[in-house]
C-alpha cells in the first residue's frame, strides 16, 4: 500500500510536469454583500476596497485549467451606505484568501492570439478579522463579544478561519502562447454571518453590556446608549450569510513544461 501510494504522488507530479504552468498576479476590488448593505443580499459598489494577489494555473488542455491563488481584500460596510435605521454601525475586514479552482474555458477564438471567455469554482479558506471604530480607531471585534459571544446563552465566539466557495466568470487574451490577460469576476459563498460581525441573532443590550463591557455594547448598537432602559431585545442584521466579490485583472506569464512525458524520475506511470 505504501509503494503504491508513492507510485501516484510520483506519477501525479509528474502529470503536473507535463502541462502548460502560468504564473501570475492579479489586482482590483473587493466587495461587500451584508447586513450593511443597502439590501442584505447584492453587489453595491459603494463598500469598494482594494484586492491584490497571486496565482498559479495548470493548464491541462485549451480548455480546462487548475488554478491555486492566494488573494488579500478589504471589506468595507456603513450604516452609511444602506437604507435601514442608523444604527451607527460601521466595519472594515481584512481578508486573506487561499482558494484551489477549476477553470473550464467555454471556448477558445484565435490562433496566435487567442480570447476565451471562462468559468471557475472552486473550495478556499480565507482569514478574516472586522473591525470596528471606538476613540476614533478601529480596534478588533470578535474579542469584545459584541452580540453576547460567550456569555450564558449565547453563541460561543466565532472562528476567525472559515471555508468558502469561489465561484465567477472571466475572459482571458493569451498572447503568442507567452502570456495571458485576464478580466474576472466572482463572488464568495459563505458558510458565516460573522464577516462583517453583524448577525440576525436576538440579543439583549444589558446582557453586552454588564457581561462584556461597554466598549462591547458601544459597538453593538451606539445609539442604543443614549436610551434610558437599556434592557432592549434587538437583532443588528438579518438571516442571510455575508458575501464578498473579488473583480480584478490578472497577468500571467507561461512558464512551458515542467518534463515530458515520464518526467524527470522516468517512472512509467501507466505500468501501475
Amino acid at each position: 500500500m505504501k509503494k503504491l501510494l508513492i507510485l501516484f504522488m510520483l506519477c501525479s507530479f509528474q502529470l503536473i510536469q507535463a502541462q502548460e504552468v502560468e504564473l501570475g498576479v492579479k489586482g482590483g476590488v473587493a466587495l461587500y454583500s451584508g447586513d450593511l448593505s443597502a439590501k442584505e443580499f447584492g453587489v453595491y459598489f459603494e463598500t469598494l476596497g482594494p484586492s491584490f494577489g497571486g496565482f498559479t494555473r495548470i493548464n491541462f488542455n485549451r480548455h480546462f485549467a487548475i488554478r491555486f491563488d492566494l488573494t488579500y481584500g478589504q471589506i468595507i460596510g456603513s450604516d452609511d451606505f444602506g437604507t435601514a435605521p442608523n444604527r451607527g454601525l460601521e466595519i472594515r475586514t481584512n481578508v486573506f484568501e487561499f482558494a484551489a479552482q477549476g477553470e473550464l474555458s467555454l471556448f477558445t477564438v484565435g490562433k496566435y492570439t487567442t480570447w476565451s471567455p471562462y468559468v471557475y469554482g472552486g473550495i478556499g479558506i480565507f482569514r478574516f478579522n472586522p473591525e470596528g471604530i471606538f476613540d476614533g480607531e478601529y480596534i478588533d471585534l470578535q474579542p469584545l463579544g459584541t452580540e453576547g459571544q460567550g456569555l450564558p446563552g449565547y453563541e460561543d465566539p466565532y472562528s476567525l478561519t472559515q471555508f468558502a466557495i469561489p465561484m465567477g466568470i472571466g475572459m482571458k487574451f493569451v498572447f503568442n502562447q507567452s502570456w495571458t490577460l485576464g478580466f474576472e469576476f466572482g463572488g464568495r459563498k459563505l458558510f458565516t454571518d460573522y464577516l462583517d460581525d453583524i448577525t440576525g441573532n436576538q440579543i439583549n443590550f444589558l446582557d453586552v453590556l454588564t457581561g462584556n463591557g461597554e466598549i462591547a455594547a458601544t459597538l453593538s448598537s451606539p445609539n442604543l446608549l443614549d436610551r434610558e432602559n437599556l434592557d432592549i431585545d434587538f437583532t443588528r442584521g438579518g438571516e442571510f450569510n455575508d458575501w464578498y466579490y473579488f473583480g480584478q485583472v490578472t497577468i500571467s506569464f507561461f512558464l512551458g513544461k515542467g518534463g515530458g512525458r515520464g518526467g524527470a524520475t522516468g517512472i512509467p506511470c501507466y505500468q501501475f
